[in-house]
């Protein structure tokens, strides 16, 4: 093979291409292949030194031979994710109505759709791009109508979180956290598999609470027991005596311990609006962001040895709410509301 003699603007051209920081270990080694040669290194001297096969050696001073700076760091597997800005237009169009599971699919869309080869990484980079984020898939209630809940929402969830944002109201939003006694498992960083232990039976501590719109203050009634119109009175009770004055709507869903007579003659008693919410609402519900957050701070990946400890750490975790958690549970409750008139059902 002949001899390698770089110049000078070849070896500052090595140099600067061996300092980018997105140039790949792989290529940095062609690059120091190429320049141990030219200053008069041996074949098997390169060899030993960077720990590869003389073939290999001899193949990497072919490409430069070939083809210069250019040939010896080309990725011959995947093209830069630049080349893609042709296609984003249509890459979006796609990913909308057929959203993937991980990199290799969004790689074979891609390449499908545009002809490029991109790398994992460099598919992540171009949905990133394209403005979306790797998140966890959500249900919708199959029954849900979403133009009954914007119209609800507009004609009478809205007037009223306007008087309490005035402090004219006090807007409570309820609902019952049947919390059973198991493992309840999420994601941890971890070594190896952690395996928590569970508790047998179906031991359920039932919790009846409330939450204010703007002051997020939390109300509660608790049971061992069933869930029932009595102690949904006694909810309505502890409102209306925290708030002796002030007008007060609860906004809550259709379950039959909280629709039925007698809780509607209680609250009229106590002077409480009830403000059902439509069938299949639960987005329409903040305090379901409030349980979400219950369960995650003392449930997830959490063993109690007694139900009495369980329940003392659903009540301690409630009353941080308002303390060590609030920061939290501010970022959860807010009047955002999701709607689903984009979704399509087949």
């Amino acid at each position: 093979m002949t001899r390698i003699e770089l110049s000078q603007t070849e070896i500052r051209d090595i140099e600067d291409a061996m300092y980018d920081p997105s140039l790949s270990d792989k290529h940095r080694t062609k690059l120091l292949v190429i320049r141990m040669h030219s200053e008069g290194a041996k074949h098997g001297f390169i060899a030993k030194c960077l720990k590869l096969h003389s073939n290999t050696v001899t193949n990497y001073l072919k490409e430069w031979l070939d083809g210069g700076l250019v040939a010896v760091v080309e990725d011959k597997y995947y093209r830069p994710s630049s080349s893609m800005e042709p296609f984003m237009a249509c890459l979006r169009c796609s990913f909308v109505v057929a959203p993937v599971a991980d990199a290799k699919a969004a790689v074979a869309r891609i390449e499908a759709l545009s002809g490029v080869r991109l790398s994992e990484s460099q598919a992540r980079r171009t949905l990133h791009k394209l403005g979306m984020k790797y998140r966890k898939a959500a249900s919708i209630p199959g029954k849900c109508d979403a133009q009954l809940q914007f119209d609800f929402f507009q004609q009478e969830m809205l007037p009223r979180l306007e008087q309490a944002s005035r402090g004219e109201r006090k807007v409570f939003f309820v609902d019952a956290a049947h919390f059973v006694m198991g493992a309840f498992l999420g994601m941890l960083w971890c070594f190896g598999r952690m395996f928590i232990k569970t508790s047998p039976g179906r031991q359920r501590y039932s919790v009846l609470g409330a939450i204010e719109s703007h002051s997020h203050e939390i109300i509660s009634v608790t049971t061992d027991g069933t869930v029932s119109a009595p102690l949904v009175a006694q909810l309505l009770d502890k409102i209306r005596d925290t708030h002796p004055a002030t007008p007060i709507t609860v906004i809550l869903d259709n379950a039959r311990y909280q629709r039925c007579k007698e809780v509607a003659s209680h609250a009229a008693s106590r002077d409480i609006e009830l403000l059902y919410l439509p069938a299949y609402s639960p987005n329409l519900n903040l305090i379901e962001r409030l349980w979400k957050l219950t369960k995650k701070k003392c449930m997830t990946n959490k063993h109690y040895r007694t139900f009495k400890d369980f329940r003392a750490a659903i009540d301690d975790c409630l009353h941080r709410m308002a303390g060590e958690y609030l920061g939290e549970l501010k970022s959860l409750i807010t009047l955002n509301f999701q709607f689903f008139f984009s979704h399509k059902t087949s």
